[in-house]
């Protein structure tokens, strides 16, 4: 099987990059008889950078603006449409619905983004990747009338590279002596941000001051959005008794957290909300016992060892560390939890390709494929404008110029989905020529304008049938299926459109 992974470059999102290269890596794992082709697809120059860097994961890289001619079986993953390929098989990632459960954590047109991108993924591909089944009940609140057999959950593991399972107690050591840490000691790997609730930790260890426990927090304290929360936990911070008891390491290298995380006796998560903790999926594959804030997520998780305490309640963190550490729970050896670890990420390896393999059956060109959701969401939202909160005027435009840029290295899309969308006898199709085709071409180089305008629509209808007949007599794969959808859609291109921008 021929997979595309998508390689994301955010840096305000490295958790996506850590996502797709994981794939990776955990596709590695399958016997050879198993492991599909993997590619990964770029369309940016840091992307590319991330791509070469990590090369020996993929078996070649690629354009994403290729995926049509690569003959890829499943693309993965999107989170908005203008990240779905046009011309292949592909399927939606819904993380999580966070701005939906602490929408004062996101500005009002950040929630009105992942509310319109997300809803598209959850009903428009030919299948729609969760990270949760909380993610999934979550969907399915918001959106009780649309179908749900294509939404699929996969649970992502922790993958690390051969040598972190080597014995690494002297960095371990090093480390230790380089932030002055004791012997034994729990860990949180987080960003202080506030749903992560580090506050809770320093609240408790005030609130037990004979409690013989130490904890070491990676990371900087600071949350931009909320000052006064980093300013909270620095006050505590200025106790003796709770000073003593803490590390916090601010940033350090990906190495340096690995050598103090393999050196834990435990950890601590207390997370008020989480879409799927890759902090939990490392101590899990370390064999790590812990302590989780009892949220769903971290219900779904459950690793080995868990032990739960409620998030609003500062008694009940103390008095879970007071029970954690009057017997420190064992843990395996490195071996030992690296053996284990390994079968449960093959496990999750073979989830992941029944999931491709469900989307490529499935997928359908005439109503999955890119083009084809977007030429049916984007008359559909013009619709709503106005009937409901995050279908504004400006969520809409926010919505159409996203859709725009993917198009602007797609000039045949384009042409496409500008014709289905005249075809469609909406509101929004005396307007598409200008908003969608000519805006985009305005922005568009002068090779793509080209192309546009060399895109030449079948008008021979004899020549047409006999071109399907040979597709159709091709062997039945979803890149055939594709191109046949392809003539079709070619074939019904509007003249006009094509008039109007030479004019």
């Amino acid at each position: 099987m021929r997979i595309g992974l998508r390689i994301f470059y955010n840096p305000a999102w490295m958790g996506g990059v850590n996502y797709v290269l994981n794939i990776a890596r955990m596709l590695r794992t399958l016997p050879d008889g198993e492991k599909p082709h993997i590619t990964f697809l770029t369309s940016a120059p840091q992307a590319e950078e991330i791509a070469a860097e990590h090369a020996g994961l993929a078996d070649e890289i690629a354009p994403f603006s290729d995926a049509a001619s690569l003959n890829l079986d499943f693309v993965y993953p999107a989170t908005q449409l203008p990240e779905a390929p046009f011309g292949a098989p592909w399927a939606g990632w819904i993380p999580d619905w966070q701005c939906q459960h602490y929408p004062e954590l996101f500005p009002p047109e950040e929630q009105a983004r992942r509310f319109l991108q997300y809803r598209e993924l959850a009903r428009g591909p030919a299948a729609c990747v969760f990270s949760s089944q909380q993610a999934i009940e979550d969907t399915a609140k918001l959106f009780p009338e649309f179908e749900k057999d294509h939404w699929k959950i996969f649970h992502f593991p922790a993958v690390f590279d051969e040598g972190f399972w080597q014995d690494g107690s002297g960095d371990t050591d090093t480390v230790r002596a380089r932030f002055n840490v004791p012997g034994d000691y729990l860990i949180v790997c987080n960003q202080f941000w506030r749903h992560k609730n580090h506050l809770q930790i320093v609240e408790a260890l005030a609130a037990r001051p004979e409690l013989d426990v130490h904890v070491v927090m990676t990371g900087a304290i600071e949350d931009t959005r909320w000052p006064d929360y980093a300013a909270s936990i620095r006050e505590l911070l200025a106790r003796e008794d709770v000073a003593r008891r803490v590390t916090i390491t601010d940033r350090i290298s990906r190495d340096e957290q690995l050598a103090l995380l393999k050196g834990a006796r435990g950890f601590v998560q207390p997370s008020l909300f989480e879409g799927w903790s890759t902090f939990v999926e490392e101590s899990r594959a370390l064999g790590l016992p812990g302590l989780l804030s009892d949220i769903p997520v971290h219900r779904e998780q459950s690793p080995a060892g868990s032990v739960f305490f409620d998030p609003n309640d500062v008694n009940s963190l103390a008095s879970a560390l007071e029970g954690f550490c009057a017997e420190l729970p064992p843990r395996p050896s490195l071996a030992d939890a690296g053996a284990r670890h390994a079968v449960y990420v093959t496990d999750r390896a073979r989830t992941f390709m029944d999931i491709a393999r469900f989307t490529a059956k499935r997928f359908d060109p005439a109503r999955h494929d890119a083009g084809a959701v977007i030429a049916k969401a984007a008359p559909a939202l013009f619709d709503e404008i106005g009937k409901h909160p995050h279908v504004t005027q400006e969520a809409f435009d926010r919505w159409l110029g996203n859709a725009r840029l993917s198009l602007r290295d797609n000039p045949e899309d384009l042409a496409r989905i500008g014709s289905m969308i005249a075809e469609s006898n909406s509101a929004f199709a005396a307007k598409s020529d200008k908003l969608l085709v000519q805006a985009t071409l305005a922005k568009a180089p002068p090779e793509m304008r080209q192309r546009f305008l060399d895109y030449d629509p079948v008008s021979d209808e004899a020549a047409r049938r006999e071109r399907i007949a040979r597709m159709q007599s091709a062997i039945d794969s979803p890149r055939a299926r594709a191109q046949l959808a392809s003539q079709n859609f070619l074939f019904r291109l509007k003249d006009f459109i094509r008039r109007k921008l030479r004019s």
